[in-house]
């Protein structure tokens, strides 16, 4: 499961339930009480919210602004898009046909994550996009 170190995680989880539909599963909280680790499901996807301490990290590590921290296979890629956008969230990229047979959609948390929704156009039995 990709986790997400983010210095508001409240604020993704927002991001990820209201904005793109996932449910939350639930925090585990410090000794304070304050959400520390919480878990987020889109259909069999999960994402993790990591509380960072101190400055977080560049969102999506050393390969830069536009690398993904996590893909998630979607039913639709356009009707996620269409869903998205309906709840206020920017598309970066999409829905864009790949090489790949992959319809993607490419949305941001509010922290930078580069989250990348996908279609597979001609699923097989060596999974999606092979």
């Amino acid at each position: 499961m990709p986790v997400l170190a983010c210095a508001d995680p409240q604020a993704v989880a927002a991001f990820l339930t209201a904005g793109l539909g996932f449910t939350l599963a639930g925090w585990w909280r410090d000794e304070a009480g304050a959400p520390s680790f919480g878990v987020a499901r889109l259909g069999d996807a999960t994402l993790a919210l990591r509380r960072a301490e101190g400055p977080p990290a560049a969102p999506n590590g050393a390969e830069g602004p536009t690398a993904w921290a996590a893909c998630i296979y979607v039913e639709d890629a356009r009707d996620f898009a269409t869903l998205a956008a309906a709840n206020g969230v920017t598309i970066r990229r999409g829905p864009e046909d790949t090489p790949y047979a992959c319809r993607e959609v490419e949305v941001a948390s509010p922290e930078g994550h580069v989250l990348c929704f996908a279609q597979d156009l001609d699923p097989g039995p060596r999974g999606p996009g092979l």
